[in-house]
C-alpha cells in the first residue's frame, strides 16, 4: 500500500510538471495495469506506466516513462526514455532522445543508495531535533500510548490521501488539480518525514529504557535510524513491520498535529484530551 501510494504521487508529480518533456497532449497513462503494457500501434504523445513493464513495438512520437518497471524498446521512440526502479533495453529498436535508468544505477550499488538515504535522514534528524525536538518526543509518546487506534487511523488516512491524490490527477486538466496535487504532496511529505523521525525517537528511547541508560536525544535518534535501516534487510517481515509502524506513526502525527496537540482548523478532537 505504501509503495503504491508513493508511486502514484510520483506519477502525478511527473504529469503535473510544466516541463515540455512531460504531460503532452495525447499522453497514454497506465497505473498498475493487470499485465505488462505492449504498445503495438503508433502513438503521438507520451507513454507513462506505473507498476509494470512496457514493451514498445511501434513508433512513439514522444517520451516513455516507467515508474516501478522496465522499458523494452523494439520499435522507435522519438523522445526520451526514463525508468525509475527498472532498466531500459533496446532490441532492434531505437531511442532518439536520452535514456535514464535510475533503478539500474541503484541496483548495481545498493550501498550507495543506503548511504544516500542515511545521509538524508541524518540531515532530517539534525533539523528535526533543532526545530521540533519536543514535538517529536511528544508524538513518540502518543504513538506508544495508543498504538492500535492510531494504526487504524493512520492506515485509513493513507487510503484517503491516496484517493485525494487520484482526484487531483483527474482535475489537472482544469487547473485546480495541479494546486490540489501540490498541497497533497507537500502535506504527505511533511507528515511522512515527521512520522519517520517519530519512529527513530521511539526506537532509540525503547532501547535506552531496555539498557536502563538515559541516552541523549540525538543518540536515540541515531539508534532509531540504525533500527530503521536494519528492517530493510529482513525479507517480508521487515516490510510488514515497517508498514504497521509507519501507519501508526502517521496516525499519531495527524492526531497530535505534529506533536502540538492542537485541533485542526479549530475542530474538536474526536478522542482523548
Amino acid at each position: 500500500m505504501i509503495k503504491r501510494i508513493i508511486l502514484t504521487v510520483l506519477t502525478i508529480f511527473i504529469l503535473a510538471s510544466p516541463i515540455d518533456s512531460f504531460a503532452q497532449e495525447g499522453t497514454k497513462l497506465f497505473i498498475f495495469p493487470a499485465h505488462s503494457v505492449k504498445v503495438e500501434k503508433p502513438i503521438k504523445g507520451d507513454v507513462l506506466v506505473v507498476g509494470r513493464d512496457v514493451e514498445i513495438l511501434a513508433h512513439v512520437e514522444g517520451n516513455v516513462s516507467v515508474i516501478g518497471g522496465s522499458i523494452l524498446v523494439k520499435g522507435d521512440v522519438k523522445g526520451n526514455c526514463v525508468s525509475i526502479g527498472g532498466g531500459i533495453y533496446v532490441k532492434g529498436g531505437s531511442i532518439e532522445g536520452d535514456s535514464v535508468s535510475i533503478g539500474e544505477l541503484f541496483g548495481k550499488n545498493k550501498l550507495y543508495l543506503l548511504l544516500l538515504n542515511s545521509f538524508f535522514w541524518i540531515i532530517s534528524i539534525g533539523l528535526g531535533l533543532y526545530f521540533y525536538g519536543d514535538n517529536i518526543k511528544e508524538n513518540a509518546f502518543e504513538f506508544a500510548d495508543d498504538f492500535i487506534r492510531l494504526f487504524f487511523f493512520g492506515f485509513y488516512s493513507l487510503i484517503a490521501l491516496s484517493i485525494l491524490s487520484l482526484i487531483s490527477f483527474a482535475l489537472i486538466k482544469v487547473g485546480i488539480g495541479f494546486i490540489l496535487f501540490l498541497a497533497v504532496f507537500f502535506v504527505v511529505f511533511a507528515i511522512y518525514v515527521f512520522s519517520i523521525l517519530t519512529l527513530f525517537y521511539f526506537f532509540g528511547d525503547f532501547i535506552s529504557k531496555l539498557l536502563k541508560t538515559n541516552f541523549a536525544d540525538s543518540l536515540k535518534m541515531f539508534i532509531g535510524l540504525v533500527v530503521y535501516q536494519s528492517l530493510k534487510f529482513i525479507p517480508l517481515f521487515g516490510f510488514l513491520a515497517f508498514l504497521i509502524l509507519l501507519s501508526a506513526s502517521f496516525g499519531a502525527t495527524l492526531y497530535s498535529k505534529f506533536g502540538t496537540f492542537k485541533s485542526w482548523f479549530g475542530l474538536p478532537r474526536f478522542w482523548g484530551e
